[in-house]
């Protein structure tokens, strides 16, 4: 039943992503260093909170040619309890860690198939 809210919660910030894709992007980008590291919390948004924004700009220049240039309170609201919150967040984590990779491929997909583009 969370898993279900969790990938809801994933499939709206897909579809009402802009242009460049910045907030898909960036909760993929946490989901992946939760994955590879060691003791994330991924319910504790001030551990990841700002670092999340610098992987996520690394990786949009790399796909978009761009990074974000969204007012901090706009790129902040993707932890909004109406987009993905800290404990949805650790439930994609979970499930992102159990499937190695996962989720991070199920958003990498998503936005090269813009599906919901």
């Amino acid at each position: 039943m969370n898993k279900d809210l969790a990938k809801q919660a994933l499939d709206t910030i897909i579809r009402k992503s802009r242009v460049h894709l910045y907030k898909p992007i960036q909760i993929a980008e946490i989901l992946y260093h939760h994955r590879i590291s060691d003791g994330m919390d991924l319910t504790d948004l001030e551990s990841y909170r700002n670092i999340s924004k610098r992987w996520r700009d690394e990786i949009s220049l790399l796909l978009v040619g761009r990074k974000s240039t969204s007012s901090q309170k706009y790129q902040d609201n993707v932890f909004e309890s109406n987009a993905v919150p800290p404990h949805l967040l650790a439930q994609l984590g979970d499930i992102n860690k159990n499937g190695n990779g996962f989720v991070e491929v199920y958003i990498y997909t998503q936005l090269a198939s813009c599906k919901f583009c």
